[in-house]
């Protein structure tokens, strides 16, 4: 883990990095996000609540919305559903997670914006095995599932039980996937035993991040689950409150994509050439 004297030119650096990887093009400025249900009635809110991650960090993240034109988003050429995820800086536990939606008239909606964590060293561009940090970038969900019956997934789902596995041990045949000892032989030595991740497995979504390729050593089991009460960070994943979980694992459909980034956009800055801007 970086120290918190990281300099803010290694930041930018490191966030213009991530935007030429991704493609991220949004803007901090732009045209207008609908804000409708909580960010709503959130958007003039000074504080997101005592109980709050950021009232627990000690940081005041203002009103519950994120000023971001989604639609500049490399992202919203490929689906109707995005989920953004916002940190706090490379090295913070602390994010924001919205979720927006396009109408049939081709605006976006901003669903809802809540506080949450990442991994408990912040996000990385070049995810490792064990790090405890979280991979930056646009990614798919591969599936849904949970402890608790399907409420309702449009996204398979499968729910839970006692031999349920995610395989973390890079040496095994089955590194970063979910398996069931009903079906394969253990060849591992370390895996996720998901049904006794109570409660932030009570639902979840599994991220597309190194599912397909799964290179050894490159990071496994990335989720947006549901926040641990007494946790205030995760192993890698996205934790947020588990009624917003589930809503994303009513309404999300296959081609939903989520967003990771270490701060938001800046207009004045991520245009610029590679370098050590001033932030």
């Amino acid at each position: 883990m970086k120290g918190k004297g990281w300099n803010l030119g290694r930041l930018a650096a490191a966030f213009g990095l991530v935007m030429s990887m991704t493609g991220m093009t949004a803007m901090a400025e732009g045209s207008p996000v609908i804000y409708i249900g909580e960010s709503a009635q959130n958007e003039n809110a000074a504080d997101p609540g005592e109980s709050g991650p950021d009232r627990q960090q000690g940081q005041d993240l203002s009103a519950m919305h994120l000023d971001l034109d989604v639609g500049k988003l490399s992202a919203a050429g490929q689906t109707d559903q995005i989920v953004v995820v916002a940190g706090s800086g490379m090295d913070s536990p602390l994010v924001r997670t919205a979720y927006y939606r396009k109408d049939g008239d081709g605006s976006w909606q901003e669903v809802f914006c809540v506080s949450g964590y990442c991994g408990y060293n912040g996000m990385s561009t070049d995810k490792r095995e064990g790090d405890r940090r979280t991979p930056v970038g646009d990614y798919g969900f591969v599936s849904a599932f949970g402890i608790l019956p399907d409420p309702g997934s449009v996204i398979s789902y499968r729910e839970l039980d006692e031999h349920d596995f995610w395989v973390d041990d890079s040496s095994s045949r089955y590194y970063n996937q979910m398996v069931s000892t009903r079906q394969v032989a253990r060849d591992w030595n370390s895996a996720e035993e998901l049904a006794k991740v109570v409660p932030s497995y009570n639902y979840a979504l599994a991220l597309d991040y190194n599912t397909e390729e799964r290179i050894p050593g490159k990071g496994s089991a990335i989720f947006l689950h549901g926040i641990h009460p007494q946790k205030t960070w995760t192993e890698g994943c996205i934790a947020i409150p588990e009624e917003r979980v589930k809503q994303l694992v009513q309404e999300l459909k296959p081609e939903a994509r989520i967003v990771i980034m270490p701060q938001l956009p800046r207009a004045e800055t991520e245009n610029l050439p590679s370098g050590e801007p001033s932030l």
